[in-house]
């Protein structure tokens, strides 16, 4: 089943699809962008899958909500972990060979993103619950 035709439009049955259980959408937020703005924020909504609109939505909310991941925030959550591993044997009195070290930087590198989308989401829980 194809979601996508030609360009940013989505068949009938994806609308339909992404209608259902929701409340309906009936305010509008705008924005003045250049064509080059457009086509690369439809080209990153391509990426995603998405319509232009529901890519907008959803990085508009996402700004307005703090829940924005740049690439700083995920660098540092990198320098967390990695602090973390080695401490971790330095107070159990280990060494760390730097074959262990490189395969550490490793594994961080791989797991970095999504470590920092679950620090963003224990703020973003922490923030509800005050």
């Amino acid at each position: 089943m194809e979601t996508e035709t030609q360009g940013s439009h989505i068949n009938l049955e994806t609308r339909i699809r992404r209608s259902k259980g929701r409340t309906g959408r009936t305010i509008s937020a705008t924005a003045k962008v250049t064509r080059d703005e457009q086509n690369e924020m439809e080209a990153a909504a391509m990426q995603r899958g998405q319509s232009l609109s529901e890519w907008c939505r959803e990085v508009l909310l996402a700004a307005a909500r703090g829940e924005t991941i740049t690439p700083i925030f995920t660098e540092i959550v990198a320098i967390r972990q990695l602090l973390n591993s080695t401490l971790r044997n330095v107070a159990c009195g280990e060494v760390m060979t730097p074959q262990a070290f490189q395969t550490e930087l490793q594994g961080i590198r791989s797991s970095k993103h999504k470590a920092a989308v679950e620090v963003m989401q224990q703020y973003a829980r922490t923030e509800v619950a005050q």
